[in-house]
């Protein structure tokens, strides 16, 4: 454990391929360890495709599917572990108990950067509950007595990866770092072409990498075709400012 260890945690079984991917893909490829959290599969709300096809199909019947798609999703991208919670979505309610197993997870892998959802996303409620209650859950995790005779946690780096597309702007998010995804954007696709149930997913998140990018462009002048756009929750701490890298 360490600071090779990155923590997803994804309010459906596909959200965190589409909105960070390209992204987990190159961190996987720099060694770092990846492990996912899905709470939920997405069945009520995030899986028009099975219901379509299926018109009497079974909520447990479709979570299998989901859990088929997201595992095979996250071996293309080279995720180390990917653990399914199987709460209910559409709403997806976030109890004390339920917060308490987030605290827990942090603890227990004790990462150096957490991905997950922006806290302000109306367009889907799920989404900003996540959001909202991991920033809850780092913030137990890094208090004496969150666990009894576990070590604190120092506080991880957390970024909150697109809110719901094609309403950023509306949801308030405006990334704060955009990260160039060339390298691994055909893996992304190859990872989202895994998600059946959702088949509309590559060109929703193919216009928002071409958007990215041209905005990357626009103010570095690299040649950079794909991206994804994230928010930091807490400052960046370094004897230096981070500096965009330049043409």
């Amino acid at each position: 454990m360490g600071i090779k260890d990155v923590l997803v945690i994804s309010a459906h079984a596909a959200d965190y391929c589409t909105r960070a991917g390209g992204t987990l893909a190159k961190l996987a490829l720099e060694g770092y360890n990846l492990y996912v959290v899905c709470l939920t599969f997405g069945a009520h709300g995030e899986s028009g495709g099975y219901w379509k096809n299926q018109p009497n199909g079974t909520v447990e019947e479709c979570c299998e599917v989901r859990q088929r798609e997201s595992t095979n999703a996250s071996k293309v991208l080279g995720v180390k572990s990917i653990r399914f919670m199987n709460w209910a979505d559409y709403p997806l309610t976030i109890n004390d108990e339920r917060q308490r197993v987030l605290t827990k997870m942090i603890l227990e892998i004790r990462p150096e950067i957490v991905f997950t959802h922006w806290t302000n996303d109306p367009t889907n409620p799920d989404h900003q509950t996540v959001g909202r209650a991991v920033i809850m859950a780092c913030n137990s995790a890094s208090q004496l007595g969150a666990f009894p005779n576990v070590p604190a946690q120092y506080y991880p780096n957390i970024y909150f990866f697109e809110s719901t597309v094609p309403f950023s702007e509306f949801n308030g998010f405006s990334p704060e770092f955009i990260i160039d995804i060339g390298e691994t954007y055909q893996t992304k696709l190859a990872a989202i072409a895994k998600f059946e149930c959702q088949p509309f997913l590559a060109n929703y998140y193919i216009h928002f990498a071409q958007h990215r990018a041209f905005q990357a462009r626009t103010w570095t002048k690299m040649d950079i075709k794909y991206a994804e756009g994230f928010k930091r929750f807490v400052p960046y701490v370094g004897k230096m400012l981070p500096l965009s890298e330049r043409d």
